[in-house]
């Protein structure tokens, strides 16, 4: 376990007015990229990059009234950068706003380390509707999605493909750079600042601390803090997170954790507070920007913190991890030290002590969410007590008899929603009870019987929907009955029926609103599905006709 020993200050500059500093403004060979006002110019500023001695050199010059929030490239050739509601995008020594049709008031903005990708979040003028947009360097909007909760805080992760989106009420969420949602998971505190290296670890902070969670939206652990989180930042990795905390209005600290959520080392700045942080690919250097321009980078050293430290000092971690309800971090911390030192038989106790908590807490956490029907939680905790403690014969009982009675419940749930008509959810729970017994062939066996019904009720309305011409909702219940499983050629007739029927509508629609062009496409649609479609046809030969005639009045038009 390897952890911070000590921490170097590389170099101190000094810039009036320096911008905060981008989440990836430091690189692996220390040197930084930072926003540097003109002293002599208004609205004039530098990107400047600081080499690993922090020598300055100016990479770009922009002109822009004061910006909110700045985020600059690895390259210092591409950045952007926000005012109350406006975004700007810089290239080339060229500057142009990003939506500029759309009226907005951004919250904030995130960049990837090479500048070519970048998430937005806005809201409309009144705050009522909150929205996430994808761009890339070229100011070219990508897609954009709406948010259902007050956008707080995003960060985008180093290649650019994962969004963190953290809410004002606590909502966190993870979205692909294809708009999916890939992670949810509610702090029930409002989050103040995040950062993610993709799904497997993403911090958030808030509530008097850090937290991080997986994949999954589970929350690993959760450190406690003094202080107001202002900014987070992690490696690439995520082995080690860099927290900046305000402590009042002049001062503040930067709090290093490791990978379990442990607090390795701490610097306070006592004379000015701190506004931005940024930690290097390879976690060896971090870089801090002070409200009175200062610029500090640091070399971090990593080391066998565990090994070197004496016992009492890593009891003492112990006992503040348990503390703050951290159990998980108390036992890797007591296991890394017996795995380095196994002589250590006051670490051995301590072990013992935090494995009886871990395994209390999580035995009266499995029975509330098994009370509350949350046999999926239940399971997890008894999994993480069962990776922990192996030879607990105890525990490995009590899961498998969580399984079976979860096993059992799912599938009366499952025959109830057939019993009332609803597919959808009875094979929803069948799906759940061979969760729970992946090896029960007949819940199986019910989940087919009810993914057949489903699939024939898909089929039975998409008939109806086609006899009424409501031919793009028949598409969708034919899509869902091919998803359980339909197929064949009264499938395949159908749902060529609905898209003839759906593209013929949309042309007749196109065509009365005269825009010929896109009506002529989709008769054509037509024709690829049914040849020999004699409406078709005929409004193809029309709608010709009369796309000759408006490009023959625009010629005139133009001639005159």
């Amino acid at each position: 376990m390897s952890d911070i020993t000590n921490v170097n200050l590389l170099y101190l500059r000094k810039a009036r007015g320096i911008a905060p500093l981008s989440r990836y403004a430091v690189q692996d060979d220390g040197s930084v990229i930072a926003s540097v006002p003109d002293e002599m110019e208004v609205r004039t500023f530098h990107v400047v990059r600081f080499d690993g001695r922090g020598r300055s050199q100016i990479v770009e010059t922009y002109n822009v009234e004061t910006l909110r929030r700045t985020e600059i490239g690895a390259s210092g050739q591409s950045y952007l950068g926000t005012t109350d509601d406006d975004l700007y995008l810089f290239r080339d020594s060229r500057k142009s706003r990003f939506l500029p049709d759309r009226r907005a008031s951004y919250t904030d903005v995130a960049l990837n380390a090479s500048g070519q990708r970048f998430a937005t979040a806005f809201c409309d003028m009144l705050a009522s509707g909150h929205a996430l947009a994808m761009g890339d360097s070229n100011g070219r909007l990508l897609w954009t999605k709406d948010i259902p909760f007050p956008v707080a805080r995003i960060a985008v992760d180093r290649e650019g493909q994962f969004i963190a989106v953290g809410g004002e009420n606590g909502d966190l969420m993870i979205l692909d750079a294809a708009r999916n949602t890939r992670m949810r998971h509610l702090t029930e505190v409002p989050i103040y600042a995040v950062a993610t290296i993709g799904l497997a670890r993403t911090v958030f902070a808030g509530g008097g601390g850090v937290g991080l969670v997986d994949e999954e939206g589970k929350l690993l652990w959760f450190a406690e803090l003094l202080g107001d989180p202002l900014e987070i930042a992690m490696d690439l990795s995520g082995h080690t997170v860099a927290v900046l905390l305000r402590l009042d209005e002049t001062s503040g600290r930067l709090v290093f954790l490791s990978a379990d959520g442990l607090p390795t080392w701490d610097i306070d700045f006592d004379e000015s507070r701190p506004t931005g942080v940024s930690l290097s690919a390879n976690g060896r250097f971090a870089a801090i920007s002070l409200r009175d321009g200062s610029l500090s980078v640091y070399e971090l050293h990593f080391g066998e913190r565990v090994a070197a430290a004496d016992s009492e000092q890593i009891l003492s971690e112990a006992r503040a991890a348990q503390e703050t309800g951290n159990f998980v971090a108390a036992v890797e911390l007591l296991r890394s030290r017996l795995v380095v030192v196994p002589s250590d038989t006051l670490v051995c106790d301590a072990l013992t002590v935090a494995l009886a908590g871990l395994r209390e807490r999580d035995l009266a956490s499995a029975g509330n969410a098994e009370a509350v029907g949350d046999f999926r939680e239940a399971d997890s905790r008894l999994a993480e007590l069962a990776a922990l403690l192996p030879i607990d014969a105890e525990i490995a009982t009590l899961r498998h008899d969580l399984r079976v009675r979860w096993n059992a419940a799912a599938r009366q749930a499952g025959q109830e929603a057939v019993t009332e008509g609803n597919g959808p959810l009875a094979e929803q729970h069948y799906l759940e009870a061979i969760e729970a017994n992946p090896l029960d062939t007949s819940a199986r066996t019910l989940l087919a019987d009810a993914r057949h019904a489903a699939a024939e009720n898909a089929l039975s309305q998409a008939r109806s929907l086609i006899a009424t011409e409501e031919f793009t909702e028949a598409i969708e219940a034919l899509t869902e009955a091919q998803q359980r499983g339909a197929s064949g050629p009264d499938v395949t007739s159908l749902l060529r029926t609905a898209r003839i029927g759906e593209a013929l509508a949309l042309g007749v629609q196109l065509y009365q609103d005269r825009q010929y062009a896109a009506a002529l496409f989709q008769f054509k649609k037509v024709l690829r599905l049914d040849p020999d479609n004699s409406e078709a046809l005929q409004k193809i030969s029309y709608a010709q006709n009369f796309l000759q005639d408006t490009q023959l009045n625009e010629r005139f038009t133009r001639l005159e």
